[in-house]
């Protein structure tokens, strides 16, 4: 945070800010670009309007189930993810046959395609470690994952908070909450492409985003998935990871 923004929510914090003591009463959104200017705010406000960190803590893993129309065909992806053990599944099936699935338990990750293995590296397992968590966002610091500040910016209309998240292995992803709502509606990795978070819906006291709009450069039109089935602290066996 700027120091500049440090002596602004001192000033706050005294029930004092320099457009009062200046004879002007600041609007909701001056405030809020002044006010939710740092990551800790940012993202704490994010967690808030997901339903709080004790409810989303007691998660100790998700299983999820979403599916997009590509050309014609369904595509099915199964993801369950056990933070708790930090293992992870994510299938994706076509037409009901599964295409790619990637796991990752005991610290190690392979990548099975059209039925073919492949071990993952040390660095590429540890990439997924975010993704044991359904929502990573409050373990960041824990997981070696820095963010940064960007500023107040305007997104179709709407006001955002952007930061910029490096991942332990040094991929930069830009991240857009709502200034009104603090919810996520877009992240960002640049030549990786977008994933937009809209329809959020609640779920056992969560709200979580049903709807995913995927742009990538290697997709002709931007590909929608739509979440059909979220459960959360299921019972898991070493099967599920297999």
């Amino acid at each position: 945070m700027k120091i500049q923004t440090i002596l602004l929510l001192s000033l706050l914090g005294l029930g004092i800010s320099t457009e009062i003591l200046a004879g002007k009463i600041p609007t909701a959104t001056e405030y809020r670009a002044v006010a939710k200017s740092d990551v800790a705010t940012v993202i704490g406000r994010y967690i808030e309007a997901l339903g709080g960190e004790e409810k989303i803590r007691a998660i100790k893993n998700a299983s999820m189930t979403a599916e997009a129309s590509f050309q014609g065909q369904v595509i099915e992806i199964k993801t369950i993810s056990d933070s708790e053990n930090r293992r992870l599944m994510q299938s994706t099936s076509v037409g009901g046959n599964v295409m790619q699935k990637t796991l990752m338990a005991d610290g190690k990750g392979k990548m099975i395609v059209m039925g073919q293995t492949q071990d993952l590296t040390e660095s590429a397992t540890g990439m997924l470690t975010s993704q044991t968590f359904l929502i990573p966002e409050l373990y960041y610091e824990e997981i070696g994952f820095k963010s940064v500040y960007i500023g107040l910016e305007d997104m179709e209309g709407t006001q955002v908070h952007k930061l910029e998240v490096t991942s332990p292995d040094g991929l930069v992803i830009n991240e857009y909450y709502s200034a009104e709502s603090g919810l996520k509606l877009k992240s960002s990795s640049g030549s990786a492409g977008d994933v937009a978070y809209s329809d959020y819906q609640e779920v056992d006291g969560i709200m979580f985003p049903m709807l995913l709009t995927i742009t990538n450069p290697m997709l002709p039109v931007p590909l929608q998935a739509k979440i059909v089935t979220l459960q959360f602290n299921q019972s898991l066996s070493d099967a599920d990871f297999q």
